[in-house]
């Protein structure tokens, strides 16, 4: 069993190459440009075909799984097979032989039915059926219900969305598609960087494409594991070997949740393959290096994810009769402080030197007028901020987000009016001066103060007091708790922010209470 942490799991590698696996040869082709084997082998099959055991063989002594994305309709005719139909029973011989034939293959195997459901072009495509998604979960109910009366367990179920709808309807939300866990085994996601090939496209990177929907469907759907079931980059537009080279720091980072990748090696609308160019295939097989990727099909078909845990996280803060700013802390030392200098921390951002690039100890204290902060953050190019006001996030930063609703409910998505979040932003240590700024009030907080301090190269110490009149009639007192979250921002070579340490939960802290972990009142 793999559980869910900070830390970046093994991503399984997967590729889809048109011939395969009928001719494993290409297979074998890729393996060589990549320097990895694939640990799953996708392909595509209408519903004119019987179940392909030879294929599925030929992948299974290659040591890796088959994926088969299995499409209603018969690609001589895309009107013969309808959603309602299905639901009818009218398929259940043909379902019913699929899922014997399954079950005599023996070995794991990942069906994918009715893939990218939120899109026009597919007839069992929601838009296509009355505009109902309840429909297309009641198709996909009924195939997986005959599966499991034939007893193939052996099948392994991947609902796949697009990763953006077309239309952009409410009722065409890939979320209110979803079947249910009980008919669930793997999300996937869809999605492609079209680049400038399409006129309406442009050039989007890794982490645009499925950020997002990959952290929706964690929410959602904590038990289940995730796949990128179907990706790839286009050449024009942009810089693909670039856009390659960056996968694997997304996937350690604002892209953890992800647990393997498929990529889509064909030459069609544009050039999606590994080696579109010599650049690319370079940068493709450099990537293959990192031991996040994983050839291990046994180890994929093992993979299952338990429901994922709020973050316990907890700090506390000491209760003090006021603070001199001096840049010293040894005051504050009777503080146990929150510490970030692990890789779990990075959480966004595509380079992290380690601890000696950046990292931190920050301190909290309270009396009943003020809450007081502390951070002695190491930082290789300390004090790089040359924004004001609301942009000071920008920059070299601590980012605070905390609730004075010890009530509020822990589960919420979005802030309330209780929920704040503040920046304290060092300056640049020259004409831009330490701030601190209030988004919700769209103000500095009547009363605080601010005190940075460089340490020669290696970093800076932030003091600060934030008045509790300022956020209303709140007052802690012994024992109370709060929800609580906290971010160092760092910025070097750009002058804008590079990279964020995030203490309890993700990039999207700063918008949703529910990831956050909790301040107690000493």
């Amino acid at each position: 069993m793999f559980g869910f942490t900070c830390e970046a799991r093994e991503v399984y590698l997967g590729v889809f190459r048109e011939g395969a696996p009928r001719n494993m040869g290409y297979i074998k082709q890729f393996e060589q440009q990549a320097g990895k084997k694939p640990a799953q082998i996708m392909w595509y099959q209408d519903w004119a075909q019987a179940f392909p055991k030879e294929e599925a063989e030929n992948v299974v002594n290659y040591g890796a799984i088959p994926h088969i994305v299995w499409e209603p309709w018969y690609w001589s005719d895309h009107n013969k097979i309808k959603l309602k139909d299905i639901i009818d029973g009218k398929w259940d011989g043909y379902i019913i032989a699929w899922a014997k034939s399954v079950k005599e293959f023996g070995y794991p195997i990942f069906l994918r039915p009715a893939h990218e459901f939120n899109m026009e072009g597919y007839p069992w495509g929601i838009v296509n059926n009355d505009k109902n998604p309840e429909l297309y979960i009641r198709a996909f109910r009924h195939i997986v219900d005959i599966f499991k009366r034939e007893k193939a367990g052996n099948a392994i179920f991947v609902w796949a969305p697009m990763n953006y709808s077309f239309p952009n309807e409410a009722w065409n939300n890939w979320e209110k598609a979803y079947p249910g866990n009980d008919y669930v085994d793997w999300i996937g996601f869809d999605g492609y960087n079209w680049g400038t090939t399409q006129s309406w496209s442009d050039w989007q990177a890794f982490k645009y494409l499925f950020r997002d929907q990959v952290r929706r469907a964690r929410r959602l759907w904590p038990g289940k594991p995730i796949m990128i079931a179907e990706f790839a980059a286009a050449e024009q537009g942009g810089d693909k070997a670039a856009w390659i080279r960056e996968i694997p720091a997304y996937l350690k980072t604002s892209l953890r949740g992800i647990d393997a990748i498929i990529w889509f090696d064909l030459k069609k609308e544009a050039d999606w393959r590994i080696n579109s160019s010599e650049k690319s295939l370079a940068a493709f097989k450099q990537i293959m290096k990192d031991p996040i990727f994983v050839s291990s099909g046994e180890a994929m078909a093992r993979l299952a994810l338990p429901a994922e845990i709020r973050s316990k996280n907890l700090v506390q803060a000491c209760k003090t009769d006021g603070v001199k700013f001096d840049g010293k802390l040894d005051e504050w030392s009777k503080c146990a402080p929150l510490v970030m200098k692990e890789g779990a921390y990075f959480k966004e951002g595509l380079n992290w030197g380690g601890p000696a690039d950046l990292s931190g100890k920050v301190y909290i204290m309270w009396d009943k007028d003020f809450l007081y902060l502390a951070a002695d953050i190491t930082d290789k190019t300390p004090l790089v901020n040359k924004k004001e006001r609301g942009d000071i996030w920008n920059g070299d930063a601590i980012e605070m987000v905390f609730s004075t609703d010890p009530g509020a409910d822990r589960g919420r998505d979005s802030f309330g009016r209780n929920d704040f979040q503040i920046g304290l932003g060092t300056g640049d240590g020259r004409a831009i001066k330490p701030s601190i700024w209030s988004w919700q009030r769209r103000r500095s907080p009547t009363g605080s103060e601010i005190f940075v301090k460089k340490i020669d190269q290696s970093g800076y110490i932030i003091e600060a007091k934030l008045p509790w009149a300022f956020f209303g009639s709140f007052v802690p007192s012994p024992g109370t708790k709060v929800g609580f979250d906290l971010a160092i921002d760092d910025a070097d070579s750009t002058a804008e922010r590079e990279r964020q340490l995030i203490w309890s939960g993700d990039y999207y802290f700063y918008k949703d209470p529910s990831v956050w972990g909790t301040l107690e009142f000493k």
